[in-house]
């Protein structure tokens, strides 16, 4: 009898992996047996396979995208589980954003990760109970320069609710360095960064942030976590997330008076 163990799949990419291969197995009607022919497997492998006691190896992913004509959806999480470090959803995070030809962001407490300069974001990570800090910080980093130093940057709209200009994060220089990069931002053809005041009142965008992006035509999204967060691929879930992206954005302020308030923020850090 094949092991099975307790698969999470919102914390884990081979638990999902797991997942998403008995789910599309089941869904076309196809047998253990006949899955284990086409992949030239046995039918107890491909049980280890589904049960996530063994990892699916690339090469039968792509035969398996092929077969059931998924749009390379194992050949992408089997890839992006191999360049993971123990299932860290933000390793995955970093290789969407990496790829995607477009970035939507909602942050609720905190300046968005892809915003953050060096002093606040070690700031942010300092406070927190999680150990390795100059290795997560280097990670986030990191994970800007995949995203702003490409030679075909994506196109990122940001909205960014007002408390996060107004949480002190370290000292005064540490916010108002972060603030000032923030309006450089907001300067590129290539960013836009709308507030949410505090006049919006009670919103849909105070259930949690969250992160939309766009990749080969595709829509994923992740939501944000203390530690750590969960990608979304599901394209009702991914839809439900867009569309309260865009009620958010009903309540945002135009990108020319949201420019005026971060120099008006300033203020506060003087």
């Amino acid at each position: 009898m094949v092991e099975r163990l307790d698969l999470d799949p919102d914390r884990s990419l081979w638990h999902l992996i797991a997942v998403q291969l008995r789910f599309h197995r089941e869904q076309r009607g196809w047998s253990g047996t006949r899955l284990a022919d086409q992949i030239d497997r046995t039918r107890s492998v491909v049980s280890r396979y589904e049960s996530g006691a063994i990892h699916l190896p690339l090469k039968l992913a792509k035969v398996i995208d092929e077969a059931w004509d998924t749009n390379l959806l194992f050949t992408r999480l089997v890839g992006f589980a191999n360049a993971a470090q123990d299932g860290d959803w933000l390793v995955g995070l970093t290789d969407w954003e990496r790829r995607a030809t477009r970035l939507r962001l909602w942050e609720l407490v905190l300046i968005p990760g892809l915003f953050q300069t060096e002093a606040y974001a070690r700031a942010v990570m300092a406070s927190g109970l999680s150990g390795e800090l100059e290795e997560r910080l280097q990670r986030r980093m990191d994970r800007q320069k995949a995203v702003f130093e490409r030679a075909d940057p994506p196109q990122i709209s940001a909205l960014i609710n007002w408390a996060c200009l107004t949480q002190p994060i370290g000292d005064k220089d540490v916010m108002r360095d972060q603030i000032e990069h923030l309006a450089r931002l907001a300067d590129l053809p290539n960013v836009s960064i709308r507030l949410v005041q505090p006049e919006a009142n009670a919103h849909p965008g105070l259930s949690g942030a969250f992160e939309l992006l766009t990749v080969d035509a595709r829509d994923v999204a992740y939501t944000d976590d203390p530690d750590e967060g969960r990608l979304i691929i599901s394209p009702p879930d991914v839809q439900r997330y867009a569309l309260l992206y865009d009620r958010i954005g009903e309540v945002a302020a135009p990108r020319g008076p949201s420019r005026a308030l971060l120099t008006e923020a300033l203020e506060r850090y003087s």
